[in-house]
């Protein structure tokens, strides 16, 4: 009797002792498989009544089956990737006559984390798409993003820095003049005024904070010699109460800088705590609806804006250039930067 549950690509490369990568060309007839591997292959496929799962119809038909993996919009998560999301589904709404069929693939998974979706992304689902959308900030999702690359699944990572590899292209802001940036807006507002920044330093194995806050201390040692940093690390409510309200018992501070949306969120909430954070000229990073209260009440001065929902969207622009074959766009494009105040803020808020 004929096994009805579908059997994996996974299965498959398990049982004929090859790579997913090598399952999905030897079925699908690309290239870099040896005939005596495809035979051993498609047998196996044979007798495991593996069933090409509609992504063949998908095929024949035109469509371009994406799928895009991005953490939640939820929780702390959703401070930053709210906007990305908003951004690839409007201008994925706009292709849907256009023989593209989106997946979206919303994960429990931490930024720092989201190698492990991609993994199973991979092990489960590399022989469905045509196209990826996803992030990957730190060495290991990198590896992840290299295989689909390997597998000829072109790949759009957003807000990422990605180490080359082939069919793998990144949408990002410039961190280097996003730190220099806020490094300039703190130069000019406490110009000659001695005393202390504090620094929330994020999370340094994340290749964004790591290079954003290098480049905002770079600056400050540069240009204002004067004042002192602190520097407090840790990603997320959990990891920098502590910390942070320790630092604002312990010391007095002039300004602050905070290099990612979570810590930006949680320090505000801190901040309403201590009555020296008023005083205080605090540049935070991203700009969302949960921080309309601390623009307004004076808690946050100024916020970095990363275009987020604009990388969202030429993601899609990007993936859609690659699978139709119209134009081939650039292995890194970035997006602006820009300041946000209180009287501004409401045209960026997501």
């Amino acid at each position: 009797m004929k096994n009805e549950r579908r059997v994996t690509l996974k299965e498959i490369a398990e049982r004929t002792g090859v790579s997913v990568g090598t399952v999905h060309c030897a079925i699908y007839g690309k290239k870099g498989v040896s005939e005596k591997t495809r035979k051993i292959i498609l047998e196996e496929v044979k007798k495991s009544n593996f069933h090409l799962n509609e992504n063949a119809s998908l095929l024949k038909r035109g469509v371009q089956n994406v799928m895009v993996v991005l953490p939640k919009m939820e929780g702390e998560d959703g401070f930053y990737f709210r906007g990305i999301w908003e951004g690839i589904k409007k201008t994925a709404e706009g292709l849907s006559r256009s023989h593209f069929q989106f997946r979206y693939m919303e994960v429990d998974y931490r930024l720092d984390e989201i190698s492990q979706a991609l993994a199973k992304v991979y092990d489960e689902e590399a022989d469905n798409i045509q196209g990826l959308i996803t992030v990957s900030d730190n060495q290991e999702a990198n590896v992840w993003a290299a295989r689909f690359g390997r597998m000829g699944i072109p790949t759009v990572l957003i807000s990422s820095y990605k180490e080359k590899a082939k069919n793998v292209y990144s949408v990002k802001v410039n961190h280097d003049k996003a730190g220099k940036l806020a490094g300039e807006f703190l130069y000019h507002t406490l110009r000659g005024k001695p005393g202390k920044v504090l620094v929330l330093t994020g999370n340094t194995d994340i290749y964004s904070n790591r290079k954003y806050v290098t480049a905002f201390l770079n600056y400050m040692r540069e240009h204002c010699d004067w004042l002192d940093m602190v520097c407090v690390p840790g990603f997320g409510a959990e990891n920098i109460d502590v910390s942070v309200r320790q630092a604002l018992e312990g010391e007095n501070f002039i300004g602050a800088f905070i290099c990612n949306a979570r810590n930006t969120m949680q320090f505000c909430k801190i901040a309403e705590d201590y009555d020296q954070c008023r005083d205080m000229i605090v540049v935070g990073t991203d700009v969302f609806h949960e921080l309309s209260p601390y623009f307004e009440n004076g808690v946050l001065t100024a916020s970095i804006y990363q275009c987020n929902r604009e990388q969202g969207s030429r993601a899609v622009g990007m993936l859609q250039e690659l699978l139709s074959g119209t134009e081939k766009p650039e292995a890194v494009e970035e997006m602006p930067i820009g300041l946000v105040m209180k009287y501004n803020y409401e045209f960026y808020v997501s």
